[in-house]
């Protein structure tokens, strides 16, 4: 079943689920509090997985995302999520000589593309307790870039010289369904935060490994991919009830 398809049957089985456990009455304690309260910020390690046409020209992605939780109704059902999330899914590092030395002084170029996204949309919430299910739709959009510096082979501060190699900034779109797994009690509740989000972009330019390689061996201008571009990222981090 393609990933979409799990969003849409994921959340009529969070609404279905809701409306039945607000059938029985249960007294509000602190086992029963839900999951969002009036707003939580998250943080996770994420790893992507390439899709399509995209998954024929670049390899997994590693990064770091973060979001905030707002509550929309009492109950807590609805809610509005804000992502933010940066990985990196091709890295290079080829060590090169300082021209004029004859050798003696080497530097290291160092290659690095990248995808940033910032997306926003609804989140339901299904029952709520120790275990909490989850559906999110979410739209917005990513910038893809690759860019290169130069740094001494024993520089410990920053490179002395950097270029933009490709940039292109396109619109997102797509959901994410997850579980908060609650870890701690108290005012600030601390929640493990598992899930999967998928985005398609329909026309975007990046560069790959190969274009870069080609690229620094022929001693010219890189030149991008373009097409559709779609991935799933896997997370897992901590979501924390601020406020």
């Amino acid at each position: 079943m393609h990933l979409h398809h799990a969003m849409l049957a994921a959340a009529f089985l969070l609404v279905s689920g809701r409306a039945a456990a607000q059938d029985t009455p249960r007294p509000r304690t602190d086992d029963a509090r839900v999951p969002s309260g009036l707003g939580a910020l998250g943080l996770h390690f994420q790893v992507t997985e390439p899709r399509g046409e995209f998954a024929a020209n670049t390899n997994n992605g590693f990064g770091l995302g973060g979001y905030v939780l707002r509550a929309l109704d009492r109950d807590k059902l609805l809610n509005v999520r804000g992502d933010f999330s940066f990985v990196s899914y091709a890295n290079s590092r080829r060590r090169i000589p300082l021209a004029g030395t004859g050798g003696l002084v080497q530097l290291d170029l160092r290659t690095s593309s990248n995808i940033m996204s910032v997306v926003a949309g609804p989140q339901l919430l299904g029952p709520t307790g120790a275990f909490t299910p989850y559906a999110t739709v979410l739209g917005g959009f990513s910038v893809f870039w690759t860019e290169s510096n130069v740094e001494g082979s024993q520089n410990v501060n920053s490179p002395f010289a950097r270029t933009t190699n490709s940039s292109d900034a396109v619109w997102a779109y797509g959901g994410a369904v997850g579980s908060y797994l609650r870890l701690t009690g108290g005012n600030f509740p601390v929640r493990l935060d598992l899930g999967a989000r998928f985005l398609r972009h329909d026309d975007v330019r990046y560069l790959t490994s190969d274009r870069v390689r080609q690229a620094f061996e022929n001693n010219a201008v890189p030149v991008p991919v373009r097409g559709r571009a779609d991935f799933i990222t896997y997370y897992l981090g901590a979501n924390i009830i601020a406020f």
